[in-house]
């Protein structure tokens, strides 16, 4: 079924770099570097947590798919979210034009009563527009029914919308990385890199412990 060593190990060497980034410009009290970039890089360390994040929650969601697809059970037997996600192309469709719900709505039922095909694609991702804020979290979590995850995120889940904006400031040319990086000491910024390596494998772990089961895909019958 679902297997999250990969993710896991995936995610922990994006920590790895993050670190060493880290270390490599780290200056000691009463250093004088010929070029101090240690505040730059700390800005640019906040853009890779965030990437980091991002792929994560995209590349589970296509595991997850993935493994979904693999039990070879028609829609009619996929979980409700997962049943969400095999018409989302056809809602896509609908709410382009109120026309389309008539021309559509048919297939769409059709599609939902499905016995034998499985029509979830794995490049699928229920983006809700947020830019990864908390609440597309909340919204990767609700369309799998795995539960509320800030009680496994902890610190994480306090500083995510933190991160998410800082970055989308420095890739929207809001904010320099410098700029970003004067609002964490260099302490700071390890222990923010440290929760999210403990707290992210946690939330991996979590999202494994469920769907290593069959019945997390599929009603029984």
């Amino acid at each position: 079924m679902f297997d999250g060593e990969y993710y896991r190990s995936e995610f922990k060497d994006r920590m790895s770099s993050a670190e060493s980034l880290l270390d490599a410009t780290s200056v000691s009290p009463g250093d004088i570097p010929p070029l101090d970039v240690s505040r730059e890089t700390r800005g640019l360390i906040i853009v890779l947590l965030y990437a980091a994040y991002e792929n994560l929650l995209t590349s589970l969601c296509r595991g997850l798919l993935e493994a979904a697809m693999k039990l070879r059970v028609g829609n009619h037997r996929l979980q409700p979210g997962l049943k969400l996600l095999a018409i989302q192309p056809k809602l896509k469709s609908m709410t382009d034009s109120p026309k389309n719900i008539w021309k559509t709505g048919a297939t769409l039922v059709a599609t939902l009563s499905e016995s034998r095909r499985c029509t979830v694609s794995p490049s699928i991702f229920p983006n809700d527009g947020t830019n990864f804020k908390r609440s597309q979290l909340i919204t990767f979590c609700e369309v799998f029914g795995l539960g509320d995850p800030a009680p496994i995120l902890r610190e994480v889940w306090e500083t995510l919308d933190a991160v998410v904006q800082q970055r989308n400031n420095v890739a929207h040319g809001l904010e320099t990385p410098e700029n970003v990086g004067r609002i964490y000491s260099e302490q700071e910024l390890r222990t923010l890199i440290q929760n999210w390596s403990n707290r992210w494998t946690d939330f991996i772990n979590w999202v494994e412990s469920q769907a290593v089961h069959r019945d997390f895909y599929r009603r029984p019958r």
